[in-house]
């Protein structure tokens, strides 16, 4: 299984596309989304995807910045580009970072399917790069849950096991060494402004290296323990309220990390442990609990009951609620209505 990013503003155009990606996958690929190119760097930070859609022209950041962002930040990674046909030569210039697929919109399924089965064919070792970040990202949400000891000693196991890899592949393990880096020191700054994070000495041998790692991790643990004493419960109430009254609208990443008065890659990260669900696995959860309402005490058609409780189309709708609840609406409303 892979994970799929796909960054998209326009709210029809990105459920569409979602809706095709988990039609194609069949339960083979996990699939996020993103209303801009800020929301969606954020989210490469956190999700570590293997395969980037990217719309060109978005708010905040296009496409184009974005890719170049990811290659300058050398993530492996795949790409999609999907584009409106004036845009094609431009979208074109994203050759250079490595792109070769371009979609038209509106984005055809057959097209689609086609574009991500030569994806896989091309993705070569990443699948095992994405197996050693996801791992770390793991690592790193589980610090503040568990004791500093067991984050200690899984870095250590991480870090040898990617140590292990010059004798294999030199460049994916200077890569991943390079990537955790930058990962951990963000997350510091991000936790404290100002803080100064050393770099990776450039002679440091396997020992250094693992202990360069494990005091990085431990700084990281005293900032959040530091941070978890601080009283956010009023916060995130005040989020969750939002969401459960604004639920019909198409939220963003943006919109919420700002009105918590937050940085979007820790907002996303911070609403996530606060209530163990991505924003908008959240927001499903809160449409598809009005939906049942509507089903079991009104006569609404399930389009209906779809465009008002903020699904943009029915069967996006039904596929994510019978994902949720385990049955289709239809089926819900006769057990549960009789």
């Amino acid at each position: 299984m892979y994970h799929i990013l796909v960054a998209e503003d326009e709210p029809w155009i990105r459920n569409s596309v979602v809706e095709m990606v988990n039609r194609i996958g069949e339960g083979t690929i996990t699939v996020s989304e993103a209303t801009n190119g800020e929301e969606a760097w954020a989210l490469i930070q956190e999700l570590w995807p293997t395969v980037l859609i990217t719309d060109i022209m978005m708010p905040k950041m296009d496409g184009l910045s974005l890719i170049q962002k990811i290659h300058e930040h050398d993530i492996p990674m795949m790409y999609i580009i999907i584009s409106g046909y004036d845009n094609f030569q431009y979208a074109q210039k994203a050759i250079h970072y490595g792109v070769t697929e371009y979609l038209l919109k509106p984005v055809d399924m057959d097209q689609l399917r086609e574009a991500l089965g030569r994806s896989e064919q091309r993705m070569g070792n990443l699948k095992e790069i994405s197996s050693y970040m996801s791992r770390f990202q793991q690592l790193v949400d589980a610090i503040g849950e568990n004791a500093p000891q067991t984050i200690n000693r899984k870095m250590s196991d991480l870090i040898d096991s990617v140590l292990k890899l010059k004798y294999i592949n030199p460049p994916v393990r200077r890569n991943l060494l390079r990537i955790f880096e930058w990962k951990i020191s963000g997350m510091v700054k991000e936790l404290s402004p100002g803080q100064f994070v050393p770099a990776i000495p450039a002679d440091a041998d396997d020992g250094a290296i693992l202990r360069y790692f494990n005091q990085l991790a431990d700084v990281l643990i005293m900032h959040v323990a530091e941070q978890s004493k601080s009283n956010t419960n009023h916060i995130i109430k005040r989020v969750c309220d939002f969401i459960h009254t604004h639920y019909k609208k198409d939220i963003s990443l943006t919109e919420m990390a700002q009105y918590a008065n937050m940085s979007i890659s820790y907002f996303s990260a911070w609403f996530k442990k606060c209530t163990g669900r991505t924003l908008v696995q959240y927001i499903q959860e809160v449409r598809i609990e009005k939906a049942k309402e509507l089903l079991l005490e009104t006569q609404l058609k399930n389009y209906e009951i779809a465009e008002r409780v903020g699904f943009a189309t029915q069967p996006y709708f039904t596929r994510v609620f019978k994902s949720s609840v385990g049955v289709s609406p239809n089926m819900f409303r006769k057990r549960m209505g009789s």
